[in-house]
């Protein structure tokens, strides 16, 4: 059992995933926009007509059909950058991660996305595959959210938050049509991966930002001698006062103004 364990990680620990995976996009893409359009989309004929290896080709069709037919220069930009950025973004995650943890991650996301698709034929999920590309940034987002990514110098966490957000609106209109949340619904897909994987990066993080803020707000705390039973005050907040103790108090402390000027107990 443990040899077949060993044989499956060395198997599935290979390196640059993320680049096969953005060329073999690249290829199938090139294919759709110049000889058969509708290769890697997903149809109920299809399905129901055994074209089931399709199914296997939908994480790698970049291009929706109208984009295809669009005839102009945009899907052609549109390819370029998406490829360059699972190439880069996967090759970030891969050396932050570790071969196998990545692949893990990348594979589950492509699985995924390839099962909503089918069941976007039948539910209005709309699962699409730039998905796995938003995933991505997400994930990249987690794992470092002071990366500024991009020439412009914005940090992946706002990036992060402002994608995170976009997606959830985006799907407004589709839940307005159809008076149903399962548009929403169909973000599950990705997801549960980022969630999967990188749940305790989110969890630790927070609970890091609690402890610093518990750390300094203690740091910030100044040790004093005296504090005034009535009003607070100690030689730090005003260092000119005098304090003095009660003899008709039990063990309370009172600056020289209300030393004479408070109820006993």
């Amino acid at each position: 059992m443990r040899r077949l364990r060993n044989q499956f990680i060395d198997i599935i620990s290979f390196q640059n995933a993320a680049g096969y995976f953005a060329a073999i996009t690249f290829f199938v893409s090139l294919f759709s926009l110049l000889i058969d359009p509708k290769i890697g989309v997903l149809t109920p004929d299809m399905l129901d007509g055994g074209r089931w290896w399709n199914a296997g080709l939908f994480v790698f069709h970049l291009l929706s059909p109208t984009e295809i037919q669009a005839g102009t220069y945009m899907p052609w930009i549109f390819l370029i950058f998406y490829t360059y950025l699972v190439f880069s973004v996967g090759k970030i995650l891969e050396e932050d991660m570790g071969s196998l943890r990545f692949n893990l991650f990348f594979f589950s996301l492509m699985f995924l996305i390839t099962i909503g698709g089918v069941l976007s034929l039948y539910y209005p999920l709309f699962v699409e595959t730039k998905m796995i590309y938003d995933c991505l940034l997400l994930a990249l987002a987690i794992r470092m959210p002071n990366l500024e990514f991009f020439i412009i110098p914005i940090r992946m966490k706002w990036i992060g938050i402002a994608l995170f957000v976009y997606l959830f609106w985006e799907r407004g209109d589709e839940v307005r049509m159809f008076n149903s949340s399962l548009p929403w619904a169909g973000l599950f897909f990705g997801f549960s991966s980022l969630v999967l994987f990188f749940g305790r990066d989110i969890l630790g993080s927070k609970i890091r930002e609690h402890k610093t803020s518990t750390w300094k707000a203690k740091q910030s705390e100044v040790l004093t001698i005296h504090k005034c039973y009535v009003c607070g005050a100690t030689e730090a907040t005003d260092p000119q006062l005098e304090f003095r103790y009660c003899i008709n108090c039990e063990d309370k402390e009172y600056c020289e103004n209300h030393l004479h000027n408070h109820a006993h107990s």
